[in-house]
Parts: C-alpha cells; structure tokens; sequence
C-alpha cells in the first residue's frame, strides 16, 4: 500500500512493512496492517505477523487474538479456523474452543 500526499509529480509514499491502504488515497494515517498482521501503520511504522497462537480476521488496528487454551497456529494467521490442538492435545480450536491434554492412557502424535 502507498499514499501521495501533495499535488503534481511526487511519487506515492509506501506504507510501511506488510502495511497496506486501498487506492488513492492522501495520507500515512488511511495505512492499515490488513489481517493477520499488528502494528502502527496509521503512524507511519509497519506491521508484523501475528504470533504464534493467535489470529486477526480483520485489516486495522484491532488486535490479535488467542487461539484459546493450549491451541496453538501459525504466524500471521487469519481466521480462528487455522487454530489446531497440538499434539498431545484434543478439542475444537479451529472453531474456538480450547484444547485439553489427551487422558492418562491415550496420546495423539500430530497437531
């Protein structure tokens, strides 16, 4: 994404790292992080992923959210359908339930 923020022949402006704007537009502050992504865009800085165990479905400056209790994604991740239980675990992360170890006697070797 980029803005231009004076007439005639100056060149756009970019955004900042992984920040993004729709078209045409006038200043730093119209720079948003899109999803997946946190930052300070609207100011002039960029954007970084989303960490580990968390999710933003959202472009703008909402924050990420947890994947929920012991679940865990991805970086930069965009919907709380790319939450998982690790291994070890079970549950319904993907549709925003936590997860749980696997019982005494039990295991589940892959995320």
């Amino acid at each position: 994404g980029s803005y231009k923020d004076a007439a005639g022949s100056v060149a756009c402006t970019s955004c900042g790292i992984d920040a993004t704007s729709e078209g045409a537009r006038t200043a730093v502050g119209n720079c948003i992080c899109p999803a997946g992504y946190i930052g300070n865009a609207s100011s002039g800085g960029g954007c970084t992923a989303c960490g580990v165990g968390s999710y933003k479905d959202a472009a703008g400056s909402v924050a990420c959210t947890s994947c929920g209790i012991d679940a865990t994604s991805e970086g930069a991740r965009t919907a709380v359908g790319n939450c998982i239980c690790p291994a070890g675990y079970i549950g319904n992360a993907s549709s925003g339930g936590g997860c749980t170890a696997c019982g005494v006697g039990s295991y589940k070797d892959a995320a």
